[in-house]
């Protein structure tokens, strides 16, 4: 037994059980074969997901790597270095297109379910694919907009974190205590959340070296197989916790003397005191909502039963609990503080409960103990398999995936004005999110400056970080002098759509006014079908420097159908 069959401490009846009976047999068959082919549709229906969201934003910040500029000194962008490093090797691997791209997606999910696996298989095998099965599903089902986030990275990474020190507790392992630190501190270099979780986990780590070392033994469940040959003196410790610190420390360094070496580390360490924080204050739901959106709702058919069972059968005595549990709650207060009420924000604490889940109920619908305990669970994993499982991947599967208008017309509109020829370092996207950089990703074509956020040069209320960002934008602009402004209704952090953002900056709609003509205004016809309810697609407004602009006046905006 490891010490993820810790959970299942408290009721001795489970230990060593296995499924006898014919119908808990068949239903533990039908419970993998529901998952399985739920997954399978899942990734089929969503083969032909596009490349949208903040993908493209990361995905044009390695075409600009490739062509010279450096993150944080060239290119003002606040998200970690794990971030690029994690899509430069994705890119650089598997392609740089949207089937590569849903590749890399599906592939972080199945090291997500791989790791759970290796969580919960001295135990009982089918619980880690219940938890990895479940957490793929809720992934997928929202939607092309979430694919290849950094907190799925992150979520990948901490799993195998929490796998390696499962591994490093049960073997006595050095390798599983240098990899759990190794891949906690890679998670921690793509969000800084990560490192709430490192430091977690390392104190529960440190605290189990201690229990065995003075107990010689591994806890309740493990005697069986580890009371024979387990010393006084066993278990991690503080030399286990060390190797760890050790595997931390690479990866935050390597990020560090790659920034060094680039001239980039200032440009990294001001924008982390100023820029980042003010990003976290824009676009901040209020507190009850933060607290009560942390916890996935749509997991409660699962969470309830296994909530029931945790309680009643006291299982938050043991060890491999606490890690769970603790995985759990810093990914809610991640949600929190983050600010942003995003559900990829959740994937975290949505990962662990699942496995937390799978590792309570499974076992459970095996147990020889209180009868309403096994039904309950049998309830629980009946809920996930048969309705939640399935569910979800119709979900997934009908989000039209077609929609690419945006992206088509204003690809024509930059080709019409020499493409990748003629434009490179000459165009300029006032845009975050909606397309523009998508565009210019697909089309290759190098932007004018490297700010891709218009984000802090339109809030209503400015403060000294935007109006530096304001100042640094200008600069750049004016040094450039771009032939081709692209302008985009896309207002940061709301679902409007409107045409003010340059009139909150007087010296923009200037420049505008003054030295460039509106040369179309594009409004793709359908809706937007990403999420759950479909919704209008932004627009955008093509403006060129009067004297490179042709005679064809600008286009008018095309009606929703």
């Amino acid at each position: 037994m490891s010490s993820a069959s810790q959970i299942l401490a408290a009721d001795p009846t489970v230990r060593g059980a296995r499924p006898q009976v014919p119908w808990l047999l068949w239903l533990r068959r039908m419970t993998a074969t529901s998952l399985l082919a739920s997954v399978l549709a899942a990734v089929v229906g969503t083969r032909h997901w596009p490349i949208v969201g903040d993908a493209p934003l990361f995905h044009y910040i390695v075409f600009l790597t490739d062509h010279g500029k450096v993150p944080y000194r060239d290119i003002i962008d606040i998200n970690m270095p794990g971030t690029y490093a994690l899509e430069w090797a994705a890119i650089h691997l598997l392609g740089p297109g949207a089937v590569a791209w849903r590749v890399f997606d599906v592939g972080l999910v199945a090291v997500c379910a791989a790791a759970m696996l290796a969580i919960a298989w001295p135990i009982d095998r089918l619980a880690g694919w219940f938890g990895g099965a479940l957490f793929a599903l809720l992934h997928v089902r929202d939607g092309p907009t979430h694919t290849g986030q950094r907190d799925l990275m992150m979520t990948a990474l901490l799993l195998v974190a929490c796998a390696a020190m499962f591994w490093a507790v049960r073997r006595r392992s050095v390798a599983g205590a240098a990899m759990f630190g190794l891949f906690a501190g890679a998670a921690s270099t793509v969000k800084p959340s990560g490192v709430l979780f490192a430091a977690a986990f390392a104190g529960l780590f440190w605290w189990r070296g201690r229990e065995l070392a003075a107990r010689a033994l591994s806890g309740p469940v493990f005697r069986a197989t580890e009371e024979r040959s387990t010393p006084a003196s066993a278990g991690p410790g503080l030399a286990g916790l060390a190797t760890a610190a050790v595997g931390f420390a690479f990866p935050v360094l390597a990020c560090g003397v790659w920034l060094w070496r680039h001239g980039a580390l200032r440009a990294f360490v001001d924008l982390n005191r100023g820029l980042v924080a003010y990003h976290a204050s824009l676009g901040r739901p209020s507190l009850p909502a933060l607290v009560v959106g942390s916890f996935p709702s749509v997991m409660l058919a699962v969470a309830l039963p296994a909530a029931a069972i945790f309680f009643a059968a006291h299982l938050w005595r043991s060890w491999g609990a606490a890690v769970l549990l603790s995985g759990a709650a810093i990914g809610a207060a991640s949600y929190v503080l983050q600010g942003k009420g995003f559900p990829y924000h959740r994937y975290p604490a949505e990962a662990f409960l699942a496995v937390g889940c799978g590792l309570v109920l499974l076992p459970r619908m095996r147990s020889t103990g209180t009868p309403w305990l096994r039904g309950v669970a049998v309830a629980g994993v009946l809920l996930g398999a048969l309705y939640l499982a399935p569910a979800s991947a119709a979900i997934a599967c009908r989000y039209d995936w077609r929609n690419q208008e945006f992206n088509r017309e204003l690809a024509g509109d930059l080709n019409a004005l020499g493409g990748s020829a003629d434009l490179q370092g000459t165009i300029q996207c006032v845009d975050m999110t909606s397309g523009c950089l998508n565009t210019l990703y697909n089309v290759q074509i190098v932007q004018a400056t490297g700010f891709l956020y218009d984000c802090y040069l339109f809030q209503p209320t400015q403060t000294p970080v935007s109006l530096r960002y304001r100042e640094d934008f200008w600069r750049a602009l004016t040094a450039a002098r771009p032939r081709v402004l692209v302008v985009t209704d896309q207002q940061c952090f709301a679902l409007t759509r409107d045409w003010n953002g340059p009139a909150r900056w007087p010296p923009l709609a200037a420049l505008l006014a003054a030295e460039y003509v509106l040369q179309k205004q594009y409004t793709p016809p359908h809706l937007v079908a990403w999420w759950r309810k479909p919704a209008v697609p932004y627009s955008y407004r093509l403006y060129v420097r009067k004297d490179d602009a042709p005679s064809t006046p600008a286009s008018q905006p095309a009606r929703h159908e």
